[in-house]
């Protein structure tokens, strides 16, 4: 699925698909409409591609708590 980057904060969310999103820092889980999700995320092409390739970097952003910049 999907990386998306929160526009405001740039925290990074995985789309579970079904309007769900995890939040990749606290890995707290959450639906949010799709007219609001168009809104406040941005698909991160980049993002995608390497943690579908390297999944495990998704616990490095939780435990380091990072954030990403443009």
């Amino acid at each position: 699925m999907a990386i998306v980057r929160h526009i405001r904060s740039n925290i990074l969310y995985r789309y579970l698909g079904e309007n769900k999103y995890r939040n990749l820092t606290t890995l707290q889980e959450g639906e949010v409409p799709e007219e609001k999700a168009r809104e406040i995320f941005k698909i991160n092409i980049e993002a995608t591609s390497i943690l579908n390739e390297y999944p495990e970097i998704e616990n490095m952003i939780n435990k380091l708590q990072l954030k990403f910049e443009k």
